[in-house]
């Protein structure tokens, strides 16, 4: 009877000792998934919302000098315009005709002036003609004056002494009046021919400088003409993408201090990236500093900038205090518009070579962190230090080493 009592009470105990060992497996943790302690680099990130903007300058407002009705508007805003494709026409009726006869004019200058200094020419040169032919007629005529004078004389002498008649002496004394007058005439004749040459270069340089002068004139007016007439034809001055029309075909336009504006075109090159990053961590963001962002329209894309401006002059938004932080340099900033919210983070520093674990292996618990390691089958919790993180990984500054094996996430054994 004994020996049944005590069987009955070791087959209790081994039960009792199975069921135990049963239940503690039962509540065992186990790893769900695995993975390496290693070497890598994290970020520090500044994550803040920003808007698209347009640089200055990448904004044209495209205008006209001249009023008048709009006869034609060839764009749309969203159309995409080359730089000098016309945009528009303004009724240019007069200002053609103006242009015609500034035209006109300059051709009626440039044709009637050369033939009348040609003409002015050919007067000058028949004038110095006379001019030596009256020289070589006064000449002539000083010779025969000499002549005459000498047979005067010979004359009276001979008539003194007697051997001459009065008559040959008469006649020498009226060939010597004869001889003094033609003289004098050749020398009227020669003053007055030079007094003619002389107003016909006059003449002529008038006629120069008049041609010149009306030349210019004219080629002033004409070239006034055609940029006024110009005016009335709006082109593209750069190329970019229409994003506002203010006026309509058959509208009126004034031209006053302020030109009528037509469009403005947008260069879509020309944009940046307005970051409001909130005060508390403005003074980590330096010029240089890579930017990643993001905008709602594709959100499979990222943009990549750099920080170029941080401005002074704080924003503030419902009661937060924000400053502004400029990124430029982003490629395909083609396929942004202005005002698109932008997603960014700001990349204030990098730490590489340095112990990392994905963000998942690190858990918060009772006020510090701790991390699943995985010995053997076993699975540890180990308290760690962490130092930076980002969107992918933290880093292990304690507690753990190059190679350690620690769990993502855990269960217990059911």
């Amino acid at each position: 009877m004994k020996k049944a009592v005590a069987l009955i009470l070791l087959l209790l105990a081994v039960s009792l000792g199975f069921f135990i060992v049963k239940g503690k497996e039962k509540g065992k943790i186990v790893p769900v998934e695995v993975t390496q302690v290693k070497r890598g680099e994290v970020k520090k990130v500044i994550d803040a919302t920003g808007i698209i903007k347009p640089q200055v300058g990448a904004e044209i407002k495209v205008g006209a000098r001249i009023s008048g009705t709009v006869v034609k508007e060839r764009v749309k805003v969203g159309d995409y315009v080359e730089k000098g494709q016309l945009i528009a026409v303004i009724d240019n009726r007069e200002l053609r005709e103006n242009l015609k006869r500034a035209k006109a004019n300059l051709e009626e200058v440039k044709r009637t002036y050369p033939k009348r200094i040609k003409v002015q020419e050919l007067k000058v040169r028949s004038a110095q003609a006379e001019v030596e032919s009256a020289k070589a007629k006064l000449k002539a005529e000083e010779e025969n004056y000499k002549l005459r004078k000498w047979q005067f004389e010979r004359q009276r002498e001979l008539l003194k002494i007697g051997y001459t008649t009065e008559e040959k002496f008469k006649t020498a004394k009226r060939e010597l009046q004869q001889a003094e007058s033609s003289l004098k005439s050749a020398k009227e004749n020669l003053k007055r021919a030079q007094l003619n040459l002389k107003a016909a270069k006059e003449e002529l340089e008038r006629l120069k400088v008049e041609f010149k002068e009306n030349l210019k004139k004219a080629e002033a007016d004409f070239k006034t003409a055609r940029v006024r007439y110009s005016y009335s034809y709006i082109y593209a001055p750069k190329s970019g993408i229409i994003s506002f029309v203010s006026t309509q075909e058959g509208e009126t336009v004034v031209a006053g201090l302020n030109a009528p504006q037509f469009v403005t075109i947008l260069d879509p090159k020309k944009l940046e990236n307005w970051i409001y990053v909130d005060e508390t961590e403005i003074g980590k963001v330096k010029r240089g500093m890579d930017v990643i962002f993001k905008v709602d329209a594709y959100r499979d894309r990222s943009f990549k900038a750099k920080v170029v401006e941080v401005y002074p002059k704080p924003k503030i938004l419902n009661n937060v205090v924000y400053y502004i932080v400029v990124a430029r340099g982003f490629k395909n900033a083609e396929l942004l518009r202005p005002e698109m919210t932008t997603h960014n983070q700001i990349i204030a520093g990098i730490k590489r070579n340095v112990l990392v674990v994905p963000n998942q292996a690190v858990k918060w618990k009772s006020g510090k962190f701790i991390v699943y390691k995985v010995v053997g089958k076993e699975v540890v919790e180990v308290p760690v230090k962490v130092g930076w993180s980002d969107d992918r990984y933290t880093e292990i500054v304690s507690g753990l080493k190059e190679g350690d094996k620690v769990a993502l996430s855990v269960k217990k054994q059911g």
